[in-house]
């Protein structure tokens, strides 16, 4: 917003011939209808507010009490404001529809955000998934192949131990049928 669109409560006075307390007094009675913005000790009235005044104008001269001149202006659907203070300490009158509005459309945009989380997780946690089913079946393989390797072990073990024995029965062969040649030799047979 320009600062053209801003106007102080004296120049306001005089555009709406209503005195400056009154207007100052306005602003403190029913400032969640109207935009305004304070800097230093100075309020400042948005263009948009100057319908809103006059509207309270005339209800005040309708002897309307400050409680009815409120349910008077949230009947008729004025926007309601609420004043917040700036990074600069300055003072700024917010809508509230804008805000909610801004809040909705921020929170839209956070539930998408959120669900496109939740499918990426989704999809990582079925990766991660498979990713496991397969480590599983390598690790299974792995197992077979390491038992294969204990049996494999195990059977040239067994070959190994059979042929020493296979050896040590012939060489035990040898030695009696030398001794057999020796004693028939000797006894000449």
């Amino acid at each position: 917003m320009s600062d053209s669109e801003w106007i102080t409560v004296s120049e306001a006075s005089k555009q709406l011939n209503i005195p400056a307390e009154s207007l100052r007094r306005y602003i403190r009675s029913h400032s969640v209808h109207l935009k305004v913005k304070k800097l230093g000790k100075k309020y400042f009235i948005h263009d948009d507010s100057m319908t809103v005044i006059r509207r309270i104008r005339a209800l005040y001269e309708q002897n309307k009490s400050v409680e009815e001149v409120e349910e008077a202006l949230s009947a008729s659907g004025v926007p309601m404001t609420f004043t917040v203070t700036n990074d600069d300490d300055s003072m700024m009158t917010v809508n509230v529809a804008d805000e909610l509005e801004q809040i909705k459309k921020e929170l839209y945009e956070q539930k998408e955000f959120n669900r496109s989380l939740v499918h990426e997780f989704k999809n990582l946690l079925q990766e991660f998934q498979k990713q496991g089913e397969q480590l599983s079946q390598i690790v299974d393989v792995v197992n077979k192949d390491k038992k294969l390797l204990e049996e494999n072990r195990d059977l040239l073990e067994s070959i190994v131990n059979n042929q020493q024995a296979e050896s040590e029965v012939a060489t035990a062969e040898q030695k009696v049928e030398k001794k057999q040649s020796f004693f028939a030799r000797w006894l000449g047979k």
